[in-house]
């Protein structure tokens, strides 16, 4: 791991070695600033000891040296500042976007350890303190080390004794500088823990505003975000008081240096040892150093910050998991729909739960439901045949071959996939149903929207297709997101079409009439749903029922309605609920509401005693 002073420079390395020749440059630009303005103090006590011999054509002339050298410093000041701190923000252009391209090349799994909140504070916060120190840190740096050489020498060339002398002082400065950064690299990495966690709870109270209101838990999110915001503001007065320190050290030492400059440098005027012009270019070299030592501090704190924030980035490129396959572009697929074959899947959480081992043959073009309690492992059968999570044992195969890594892109490319928890990004809902097929043309969308029988809320909407839906598509209903993702998906014209109890928060006679016409639209498709209506289950033609990750009964829906077991008591259970529901002035599918926590709709008595 590098120094606590993050001067050890591994971490800067890697993200300026690409930009060698800009680095180069702005280099070059430093050292011409710093050189040309190291060399002002030394003209200046020219044109005093010039004054002093009363020569004033020689003084006039050292003047014009002076003017000179102080141009040039400041035109070789305005190319390292554009150079360099332009170059800072190409590494924070370029680290956001490998950050971002990596966050979506993740596996399904990682996402499921991630927090968004804190991602979000990665892909910002840390990348921000990164710039800053490969910015301006690298900046006063750079002008730190390139001033120093070029000052020291022409102080000891003048006068080595008092060179010595005046910076004794700098020597406890450094380590000053040292004992500091290291405290605030600590305090740094707590306070991007602790941000990282309220940037989280922020992002998790405000996503879930109508939980919080609706169980009246305002006093208590309000309190927890106090007490994060205490941490926070506790830790960021700590750094802040560290970085304070910067100042009053490197002011407390130059001063004691300009204190022996006139003391020591005074004497040696009167014993004719130093000449009254080079005690005027010393006071010009200890300006000239004030600023870079000064600033060295403040660079040092923001390397602490960039180290820290680098820190954090690296676990999230390097994280362990394996990268998606890159998207190749375009595909060419096969023609027709898919063919599934599962032999002994299985797949496991850590806490011992999951599916399997399973076995499954669907043709092609054919239809299977799956049907289960809460738990039973719909989801996790569906997102197995999606290619979302990897077999523990066995193997899945399209069309023969084996679905992996080599060709998952090739999958997803054919694949539709509507889960229970519709989401739709904050464009139009033109946009969102397109999103899987962009070249759709008006027919297209126009014969999906009657499909999953969205026609009637397209008028009603003031922009019709091009009416924004909001974040998460707010402005509609969850039956209607849910309606909007199954259009989005048959868009596409997939191979192989998974719903995931996709029409939950649809009323039932809605529901059979979006898959009477699935019937006739799909084709080319074949079609997996899970689903806890019974009366849904028998539109397909084959039937799987799980329970807690293992085959309960497998067959055709007839066969099983008729054949005691788990299929044929909720069969009959259902119908009771949906004869009542008819008669009664309730909702006309009383399951229709009733959802998991987890996303999973389940109904009652649907687990067997």
């Amino acid at each position: 791991m590098p120094h606590p002073g993050g001067l050890t420079g591994h971490w800067l390395w890697k993200l300026l070695k690409p930009h060698k020749g800009r680095l180069a440059s702005g280099l070059g630009a430093t050292v011409l600033c710093s050189a040309a303005a190291s060399w002002v103090p030394h003209w200046s006590g020219r044109a005093v000891h010039a004054l002093e011999g009363g020569d004033f054509a020689l003084s006039r002339r050292m003047l014009l040296w002076m003017l000179g050298f102080t141009v040039v410093a400041g035109v070789g000041r305005y190319f390292m500042r554009n150079t360099l701190i332009g170059l800072s923000r190409e590494v924070e252009r370029l680290q956001r976007q490998e950050l971002y391209d990596h966050l979506l090349s993740r596996p399904f799994a990682f996402y499921e350890r991630q927090r968004t909140g804190d991602l979000m504070s990665r892909i910002g916060d840390d990348v921000n303190t990164v710039r800053m120190a490969t910015g301006p840190g690298l900046m006063s740096m750079l002008q730190v080390l390139s001033i120093l050489p070029v000052t020291l020498g022409l102080m000891i060339h003048t006068n080595p004794r008092l060179t010595l002398a005046v910076m004794l002082p700098f020597s406890f400065l450094a380590l000053g500088f040292y004992v500091v950064g290291k405290w605030s690299h600590a305090t740094q990495q707590k306070l991007q823990l602790v941000t990282s966690a309220l940037t989280t709870f922020s992002h998790e109270t405000i996503s879930g505003e109508k939980v919080v209101q609706a169980f009246g838990l305002e006093g208590r999110r309000v309190e927890a975000f106090g007490d994060l915001s205490r941490r926070q503001a506790r830790l960021s007065i700590l750094q802040t008081a560290f970085f304070g320190a910067y100042g009053p050290l490197a002011i407390f030492f130059s001063g004691v240096a300009a204190l022996v400059l006139v003391a020591y440098g005074g004497q040696l005027v009167l014993r004719k040892e130093l000449n009254l012009g080079d005690l005027t270019a010393f006071t010009g070299y200890l300006v000239a150093l004030a600023w870079p030592v000064m600033s060295l501090g403040w660079a040092l704190n923001l390397f602490q910050r960039g180290r820290a924030g680098q820190d954090r980035i690296e676990q999230v490129l390097h994280g362990g998991e394996e990268d998606l396959p890159e998207n190749p572009g375009s595909l060419v697929l096969p023609e027709g729909p898919a063919a599934l074959t599962l032999a002994g899947a299985v797949h496991r959480f850590e806490s011992g739960r999951g599916l399997g081992p399973l076995d499954l043959d669907l043709p092609a073009g054919g239809s299977l439901a799956v049907v289960g309690g809460i738990g039973s492992g719909k989801t996790l059968l569906l997102q197995m045949l999606a290619g979302l999570r990897e077999l523990h044992e066995g193997t899945c195969r399209v069309d023969g071959w084996p679905l992996d890594r080599r060709n998952l892109r090739q999958h997803w490319a054919g694949l539709g996939w509507v889960p229970q928890e519709a989401f739709l990004f904050s464009g139009s809902l033109r946009e969102n149903l397109t999103m899987g097929r962009p070249g759709a043309t008006e027919s297209q969308i126009q014969e999906v929207v009657e499909v999953v029988t969205l026609d009637d809320l397209i008028r009603r909407l003031p922009q019709g297709l091009d009416t924004v839906v909001g974040e998460r598509g707010v402005i509609l209903s969850g039956g209607e997101r849910q309606r909007a993702a199954l259009a989005r998906a048959l868009l596409r014209r997939p191979r192989l079409l998974l719903m995931d109890d996709s029409l939950s928060a649809v009323d039932a006679e809605t529901e059979s009439r979006i898959l009477d016409r699935l019937r006739s639209f799909l084709g080319r498709s074949t079609l997996v749903l899970a689903t806890h209506r019974i009366f849904v289950a028998e539109l397909c033609e084959q039937v799987l029922v799980l329970q807690e990750g293992r085959v309960l009964q497998a067959g055709r829906p007839a066969d099983l309605g008729e054949s005691p077991g788990l299929y044929a008591r909720l069969k009959r259970l259902q119908s009771l609920e949906r004869e009542s529901s008819r008669t009664s002035s309730g909702p006309r599918d009383p399951l229709e509401t009733r959802t998991h926590p987890s996303g999973a709709a389940g109904s009652p008595g649907v687990d067997p005693p």
